[in-house]
C-alpha cells in the first residue's frame, strides 16, 4: 500500500460569524486557502488530482467543486464534498489520504470551510399551501419523533451524566484563551495563516481570543441553554466563519518535491454514541483508532488536538480516555479561537502539522479528535517524518 503525507497546511484567520467575513462566501474562503497551498507546493495546478472539502451549514451542493472552480485550479480537477457535520473537515482529510493510499492519486487538497454569515435560510415545505412556511436553523440530527437535542442541551446532558462541574469548565475555557493568546504572541500561528482581504481591510489574525478574561468574569455568566445549568457562553465555543486545508501527497510525489518535513497518515477511525450526549462520540472513535495504530517509531509526547465545542464535552471525553487535559490543545482550542463547523477538523490537522514541524522530532505522533452532531465522531493519527530516508 502507498503512504500518504501532509506536506503543508494552511487556514484562514477564524472570525465571528456576521463580522469580518460577512460578505465572503464559503467557496471564496476555501479558494483562497487552496490558492495559497498550491503556490507553496510549487506544483502546477494541472497536476492536482482531486479536492475534498467538508462543510456543515452551507448552501448544499458540491461546495468543494465550487471552491475548486473559484481557485487557481483548472476545471479539469475533480472535487467531492463531505457533510459529517463538525467532523466534515477531518473526514475530508481521511478521504484524501485513502485515495492516495489506494494508488488513485498523488496530490490531493483536502480540508473544510464554513461561512455561517452567508449560509442561506432554510425553509420547511409545508403539507398545505395555506400553511405559512417555517424557517429552521438546521437539519434534524435524529429521526422523528426521537428526541433531537440542541448542542447546548446535549452539553448539559454530559455535565449531568459525567459530573463535570461549572468551575472546572470555566477553568478549562480560561486556559484555552490564555494558550491561544500566548501562541499568537509567540508567532506560532504566522505560518499556518492565510490573510484574507475584505472590503474593510486585510484580516491576518483570529478575532475571538479574549485577553481580559478571568475566572471571575466567567463565573458571572448565566447558563446559556438550560436554567440552572453549567454551560455558559464563556465555556462554549463562539459561532464562526473560516476555512482550512492540507496538501496530501504520495511517496512518489513527496520524493519529487523533496519535502523536508511531513506528517505521515497512519489511520483514521469513526465512532458513534447516543445522540443525547453527542459530544462523547470522540471516545469510541479514539478507542477504535488505537487498535489500528502500529507501534510508535519515535519519541516525544504525542500532540493531540481535540475540538472544544464545549468545555464540558472536551473534559468528559478526556476523562474517559484518561488523557491529561493539560496535554491537549497546546496553543489553545475552539473555546478561544472559534469553531467554524465544517472547517474545524481541517483546522486541527493544520495545527498538528505546524506544531510537529516546530517540535522537529522524527516519529512523533499527532492525533486529531472530533465529535459531531447526531452522536458521531472521528479520530485521525499521523506521525512526523523529517526529511527523506536514505535511498529515497
Amino acid at each position: 500500500m502507498n503512504n500518504a503525507y501532509i506536506i503543508n497546511a494552511a487556514r484562514t484567520p477564524i472570525v465571528r460569524a456576521g463580522k469580518e467575513y460577512s460578505r465572503i462566501t464559503a467557496d471564496q474562503l476555501l479558494a483562497q486557502v487552496i490558492d495559497e497551498l498550491v503556490e507553496r507546493s510549487g506544483i502546477s495546478p494541472l497536476e492536482v488530482d482531486h479536492v475534498f472539502a467538508g462543510s456543515a451549514a452551507g448552501p448544499g451542493g458540491n461546495i468543494a467543486r465550487v471552491a475548486t472552480l473559484a481557485s487557481v485550479l483548472p476545471a479539469t480537477v475533480s472535487a467531492t464534498s463531505i457533510d459529517a457535520q463538525c467532523a466534515s473537515g477531518l473526514e475530508a482529510i481521511a478521504a484524501g489520504a485513502r485515495m492516495i493510499r489506494s494508488g488513485e492519486a498523488h496530490f490531493v487538497v483536502a480540508g473544510g470551510v464554513e461561512s455561517v454569515s452567508t449560509a442561506p435560510w432554510r425553509v420547511e415545505k409545508q403539507s398545505s399551501a395555506l400553511t405559512p412556511p417555517r424557517v429552521y436553523s438546521r437539519a434534524r440530527f435524529t429521526p422523528a419523533p426521537d428526541p433531537d437535542p440542541e448542542m447546548g442541551e446535549a452539553a448539559e446532558n454530559i455535565a449531568r451524566a459525567y459530573g463535570i462541574s461549572r468551575e472546572r469548565q470555566d477553568a478549562f475555557a480560561l486556559r484555552s484563551h490564555q494558550r491561544a493568546l500566548q501562541a499568537n504572541f509567540d508567532g506560532h500561528f504566522i505560518q499556518e495563516m492565510v490573510p484574507i482581504e475584505t472590503s474593510s481591510g486585510r484580516i491576518a489574525a483570529d478575532s475571538c481570543p479574549r485577553s481580559g478574561l478571568t475566572l471571575r468574569k466567567l463565573a458571572a455568566l448565566k447558563p446559556a441553554f438550560v436554567p440552572g445549568g453549567t454551560v455558559t457562553a464563556g465555556n462554549s465555543c463562539p459561532i464562526n466563519d473560516g476555512a482550512a486545508a492540507v496538501i496530501l501527497v504520495s511517496d512518489q510525489m513527496r520524493r519529487r518535491l523533496k519535502a523536508n518535513f511531513s506528517l505521515k497518515y497512519l489511520a483514521a477511525a469513526s465512532g458513534a454514541c447516543d445522540p443525547q450526549v453527542l459530544g462523547m462520540a470522540a471516545v469510541p472513535a479514539y478507542r477504535k483508532l488505537t487498535g489500528l495504530l502500529p507501534p510508535a517509531s519515535g519519541t516525544g509526547t504525542p500532540l493531540i488536538e481535540f475540538n472544544e465545542a464545549f468545555a464540558v464535552q472536551a473534559l468528559a471525553c478526556l476523562d474517559e480516555l484518561e488523557i491529561p487535559e493539560e496535554q491537549v490543545n497546546i496553543n489553545g482550542g475552539a473555546l478561544a479561537l472559534g469553531h467554524p463547523y465544517g472547517a474545524s477538523g481541517a483546522i486541527l490537522a493544520t495545527r498538528l502539522y505546524w506544531q510537529a514541524k516546530q517540535a522537529h522530532l522524527n516519529g512523533q505522533r499527532a492525533i486529531a479528535l472530533m465529535a459531531a452532531a447526531g452522536g458521531t465522531g472521528g479520530a485521525v493519527a499521523f506521525e512526523s517524518v523529517l526529511g527523506l530516508q536514505t535511498g529515497e
